[in-house]
């Protein structure tokens, strides 16, 4: 596997799925993209090179709009089962 699948391919779907799994279980918006923030700046430096940063912030802001719409739904489904 090389850099550019791991940061085009896994990365992205690594993000999205654990930003809604994260969010049905924590009910925070902000936790997911927070830790995809971390998770992204490490692979920078370790992976990559500093010219990823750009999309770096790319996915956290995917991510928080992910969980925000996750959590959004999380708790309509809530409120129509009461």
């Amino acid at each position: 596997m090389d850099e550019l699948e791991l940061a085009f391919g896994i990365l992205p779907l690594g993000i999205i799925v654990l930003s809604v799994a994260g969010t049905c279980v924590c009910q925070n918006v902000y936790l997911m993209p927070m830790i995809s923030l971390v998770i992204s700046l490490v692979l920078t430096f370790t992976v990559f090179n500093p010219s990823f940063l750009g999309w770096v912030v790319v996915y956290t802001l995917i991510s928080a709009a992910i969980s925000y719409i996750t959590l959004s739904v999380v708790r309509k489904r809530k409120a129509s089962k009461k």
